[in-house]
């Protein structure tokens, strides 16, 4: 099965599937708009928030390792003379410029598997900041309720994510998942099923995808930031602002260059 973020289905059904986190374009936008321009955004996708941050008048530089992800953001965004887009990867790039604002959204930073690979991208995004350049990036807070459920009586279970609009055909696609919890690894995979269903009901087509995602403790992801060479100025447990606390469903972290 295609990795997949270098999926072609899956690019093509990112934007309709997969929306973000509440409030988390505004909030990005915001910072950018404080920022030393021009902007870095890491693991861009198709541009969902890249292309907010150029209409606000921003000039950003979208990085990601996924072509067919990159195709649809230049397709989205060619009216648009401030966005560029680069096939990277987060973990060992080498740019001339340099950025008074990096941002990690939708939780990309746990597509990094290793404390070595988190090692190596934050260390990357270290020397592509100007002096005080800020990093900001989100992250969900691992649910050890979850978890412990899913290690007991849950299982294997199948859980329905939502729906959404087949992009091409206008028919009903109905979004599933399994997660399978590796505490020991600090890893969850998901499987996730995309059912799309005609006027009556039929299943007239079902596509299954595989995700692997590392997740990250409060104080590791600190001591990981300070490793690395930044201050933290904040950590939120939403996009609105709240501080975290023990059921917040994100960590929100805005760091600054030491």
């Amino acid at each position: 099965m295609t990795d997949f973020y270098h999926d072609e289905f899956v690019a093509a059904h990112y934007d309709a599937a997969f929306r973000g986190v509440p409030g988390d374009v505004e909030f990005y936008v915001g910072l950018a708009k404080q920022a030393t321009p021009p902007v870095l955004e890491l693991g861009c996708g198709t541009g969902r928030v890249a292309i907010p941050i150029a209409q606000a008048g921003v000039p950003i530089v979208g990085l990601d390792r996924s072509e067919p992800m990159l195709r649809r953001a230049r397709e989205r965004s060619a009216d648009l003379p401030n966005v560029r887009w680069l096939e990277g990867d987060m973990r060992d790039f080498s740019l001339e410029e340099r950025f008074g604002l990096i941002i990690i959204p939708y939780r990309s930073f746990q597509h990094l598997m290793t404390v070595e690979e988190q090692k190596s991208a934050l260390r990357c995004i270290h020397r592509h900041l100007v002096d005080e350049g800020r990093l900001a990036l989100n992250i969900f807070n691992p649910d050890i309720v979850l978890m412990a459920q899913w290690m007991s009586q849950r299982r294997g279970g199948v859980e329905r994510q939502g729906s959404y609009q087949q992009p091409e055909s206008g028919r009903q696609v109905e979004l599933w998942a399994s997660n399978e919890y590796r505490p020991s690894g600090q890893e969850v995979r998901s499987l996730f099923l995309h059912e799309e269903v005609d006027r009556e009901g039929t299943v007239v087509s079902r596509v299954y995808r595989r995700l692997r995602l590392r997740y990250t403790f409060r104080f590791e992801m600190e001591h990981l930031l300070a490793l690395c060479g930044f201050r933290v100025e904040a950590l939120y447990g939403d996009f609105l602002g709240n501080r975290f606390e023990d059921l917040s469903p994100e960590m929100v972290w805005v760091a600054s260059k030491a």
